[in-house]
């Protein structure tokens, strides 16, 4: 009894402590006790990899903090508008063309950094467990994979941001109350997490909604043409990514034959799908809901057949978006149908045409919709699409037309779709597969920077072009998301990005 008496005690005072880290910082530790009472055998470590996953899925499945999010709706006027039936919208605050995103209406970390901490954790205490060697060597791995995931994704959102290499275990530890790093010095750090991760690869395991080999190159990959083409990182970078891109193979026979195939919510683990994380029916929240519509806006007979129906719907596709859509159609584009829901289905009198995306909403054989499909970040198609890039900052323009032609065969069904080698309209060509390919999944706003075409999307008509490039001329980082206001109040060794003052 004293025992318990005691435990709880050491409990009462953890959490407490813990919480007023939480509430400073805003980088959480939710496992107050685990040096009291966790790492004592196997069964703490097998219990605490699942874990990272699960506060990775916490936070990307999130309305507001998600891939779609950080991904695409920043492309803003050139892909998004209002909803066509409700007239509201959620992305001039984050549109880059229209420059009302800031400090006091952004979006935080909080959640990237529990998962960050989680893995921190289970590399300082693994060794603790008393677990087989290759047990350890495989939560080591997962840990190296998901710290990699989450700095790479909060280097590219907000450049510099703080490095935590350690769990947090007491309010006056550095890790509780972080500077930042220099961008430098985050993707340094990202770059080392891979390698570490590689030296255990054959440990990773086969588990999609976990790390696998396949992942791992992907994110290697990622990571190299980014610093090739955003922080001229160099050739070096350019065989990087090859090496990762070889390790994977460039082949048709990984993509599934029919596009909508890869979103099957019966089939979510298949041939394409590299790295996922599960959402099932007794999951809420996430970007998805988004697309649906409400009910009493569509007329009954058009309800979940084909109008995914949920809530609110605040984000529809640009009228000059659902032209290209159509324009890819009219030319034999299968994709379409599945990234693109329009027709006039308005209950109202006129029956105006209305837009939606048909991709990831979810279970339609119920009203609201279950949204129940995973949350896809690597496939396989992202793998080829990549390589055409690789190959295209290489000046093999056959080379990249080939990957881009593996993506181009499914969606049209003609062999050696596109022909052209000259560089320009290489660069063109996979510009415009990334649009047709990956609309909704947060792939566009990356490859749009990669490849430095963001510049050239077309602002909306009520943002002069001028006016566009002088943001750009005044904010050099305009690219970057702002750092919460509310972060750096809570923590003052944090400093606003430049520009987002």
């Amino acid at each position: 009894m004293k025992q318990i008496i005691r435990l709880i005690g050491i409990a009462v005072l953890c959490s407490a402590a813990f919480t007023s880290c939480h509430k400073d910082l805003e980088i959480p530790y939710d496992n107050a006790l685990s040096v009291s009472n966790m790492w004592k055998d196997a069964s703490d470590l097998e219990q605490s990899v699942p874990g990272i996953y699960k506060r990775l899925h916490s936070y990307f499945s999130d309305t507001e903090c998600n891939v779609f999010y950080f991904g695409e709706t920043r492309v803003g006027d050139y892909m998004w508008g209002p909803s066509l039936e409700s007239k509201v919208q959620d992305n001039f605050k984050i549109a880059c063309r229209h420059n009302t995103l800031t400090p006091s209406n952004t979006i935080g970390w909080s959640g990237l950094y529990s998962t960050i901490d989680q893995a921190n954790a289970v590399l300082k205490h693994g060794p603790d467990c008393n677990a087989p060697e290759a047990r350890l060597e495989w939560a080591n791995a997962q840990a190296y994979f998901a710290r990699a995931f989450c700095y790479f994704y909060a280097a590219r959102i907000w450049g510099e941001v703080p490095v935590n290499l350690l769990p947090v275990e007491s309010t006056t530890q550095e890790e509780c109350y972080p500077s930042q790093k220099s961008i430098a010095e985050v993707y340094e750090q990202v770059e080392k997490d891979i390698l570490a991760c590689e030296e255990l690869a054959d440990k990773l395991g086969s588990e999609k909604y976990f790390g696998t080999k396949d992942a791992l190159n992907t994110l290697k990959a990622d990571y190299a043409l980014w610093m090739y083409a955003t922080r001229d990182g160099g050739a070096k970078y350019l065989d990087m990514a090859a090496e990762a891109l070889n390790a994977i193979g460039i082949s048709s026979s990984r993509l599934l034959p029919e596009y909508d195939k890869v979103f099957d919510r019966t089939n979510k683990k298949n041939a394409e799908i590299i790295f996922s994380l599960a959402l099932s029916a007794s999951d809420t929240g996430g970007y998805q809901i988004y697309f649906c519509q409400p009910s009493n806006l569509i007329a009954n007979a058009y309800r979940n057949n084909p109008v995914p129906i949920s809530s609110t719907q605040w984000w529809s596709y640009s009228p000059a978006f659902v032209n290209e859509l159509k324009a890819s159609e009219a030319k034999g584009d299968t994709r379409v149908a599945t990234n693109l829901g329009y027709g006039p289905y308005s209950s109202a009198s006129d029956k105006h045409e209305i837009t939606w995306c048909n991709k990831l909403v979810g279970d339609k054989s119920k009203s609201p919709v279950i949204q129940d499909n995973d949350l896809i970040y690597y496939r396989y198609g992202y793998v080829v699409m990549l390589d055409a890039e690789l190959k295209y900052y290489k000046k093999d323009y056959a080379g990249a037309n080939a990957s881009l032609n593996l993506i181009a065969k499914r969606a049209y069904g003609v062999d050696k779709y596109y022909t052209s080698t000259a560089p320009a309209d290489v660069l063109n060509n996979i510009v415009h597969e990334y649009f047709m390919e990956f609309p909704a999944e947060g792939m566009i706003w990356w490859a749009l920077i990669r490849t430095g075409k963001i510049w050239d999307m077309v602002p909306n008509s009520e943002i002069p072009e001028q006016t566009f490039k002088d943001l750009r001329a005044k904010n050099s980082n305009i690219l970057l998301w702002p750092i919460a206001q509310g972060s750096i109040n809570k923590n003052s060794n944090l400093h606003q990005i430049e520009g987002w003052q």
